[in-house]
């Protein structure tokens, strides 16, 4: 098998000039983060923070990369206990509360503790039980109402998941109003154990990453009743992906080319593609991240999708008990797609 990594190391050069070598990808995220920067202050001035997230923050320029963004208000504030509430100052916040019991894995309802005097929020509140909850239904449609309003550009808008979605010049926009926290998600604490276990990301990385929060956005699971928000980790994928060497980086550029371009299935999606990158990565200390073991990396990578596949399982990386597989890879459809990836195994 001598061929393999001089094979290797000839897609190593080839994924360079179709991704980038690591100068372009560190420029690309420079520029991203300097635009960031600089308007941070302004945006803040407006009541707002807004991040941009997906392939295009990453670093790759892909053909079929998108621009995705984030927008969550300044003085909304989601904790995920109550004892937090004391680390903010009322009225200048709105305190909102994160409840998980007897939700799928990875979701929450939020409630509001506190008054908002956001009008899109207080419009998307329903009264539950005596309690006022945030609607991630009609926070939905507030948010793709008030894209719509911003310029004639953006009056084709239409939701899109969490996202209201529009096309900007020759590339498709998805933008999510969503909420933010900054505190680290009870359901998730058991994967910062896990990290310092398994030795990855760095405890420095780690640290950032726990520091960092999270976000709530406006989607629920499958047959909610419309007051579900799903737990993202947009931040936090970033921070890992920034934190990967560049065998790392391209390996997970050739999956995201591999199912688009070979298994072409709409059933599974590009997020799953860096969650199995993720986990491979974590896993298994021993693999070595250099050119000549590119291809050996992918192809573990491959073989746990195909595993995955069979049994209809891909869990979440930071919440493991939320199984992504759970509604889209199921009964015909896991079967037709199972032997397609089979096939191409072989």
């Amino acid at each position: 098998m001598d061929h393999i990594p001089r094979l290797s190391e000839a897609v190593y050069v080839g994924m360079c000039r179709e991704v980038g070598t690591p100068s372009e990808v560190r420029i690309r995220r420079d520029v991203v983060d300097t635009g960031e920067e600089v308007c941070r202050p302004v945006n803040i001035l407006r009541g707002v923070q807004i991040m941009r997230s997906g392939s295009d923050r990453e670093g790759f320029r892909l053909k079929t990369s998108d621009i995705d963004e984030m927008f969550w208000s300044q003085d909304h504030k989601v904790i995920c206990d109550l004892s937090q509430i004391s680390l903010y100052r009322i009225p200048q916040h709105t305190v909102i509360l994160m409840e998980w019991e007897d939700l799928p894995p990875g979701f929450t309802r939020l409630k509001l503790l506190t008054d908002s005097y956001d009008a899109d929020v207080i419009s998307s509140c329903v009264n539950r039980n005596g309690e006022q909850y945030i609607s991630s239904e009609l926070f939905r449609e507030a948010f793709t109402e008030f894209n719509r309003s911003r310029a004639p550009a953006f009056q084709s808008c239409v939701q899109h998941g969490p996202c209201a979605s529009f096309v900007f010049g020759t590339q498709e926009v998805d933008s999510a109003f969503c909420l933010g926290s900054d505190h680290w998600p009870t359901l998730a604490a058991p994967w910062i154990e896990r990290c310092r276990q398994k030795l990855w990301p760095s405890d420095d990385v780690l640290d950032d990453i726990v520091r960092s929060g999270s976000h709530v956005v406006p989607i629920g699971s499958e047959h909610n009743n419309g007051d579900e928000w799903r737990i993202s980790f947009s931040q936090a994928e970033q921070k890992l992906v920034y934190s990967m060497n560049h065998v790392q980086f391209l390996c997970y550029g050739l999956l995201k080319i591999f199912l688009k371009e070979v298994i072409n299935n709409p059933i599974l999606c590009s997020y799953f593609m860096k969650t199995i990158l993720f986990w491979v990565i974590q896993e298994d200390a021993s693999l070595t991240w250099t050119p000549g073991y590119l291809l050996s990396n992918f192809w573990r990578c491959f073989k746990l999708l195909i595993f995955w596949i069979q049994r209809a399982e891909c869990p979440n990386f930071f919440i493991p008990q939320n199984n992504m597989f759970r509604v889209k890879v199921t009964g015909a459809a896991q079967s037709l797609l199972f032997d397609q990836v089979h096939n191409l195994y072989c």
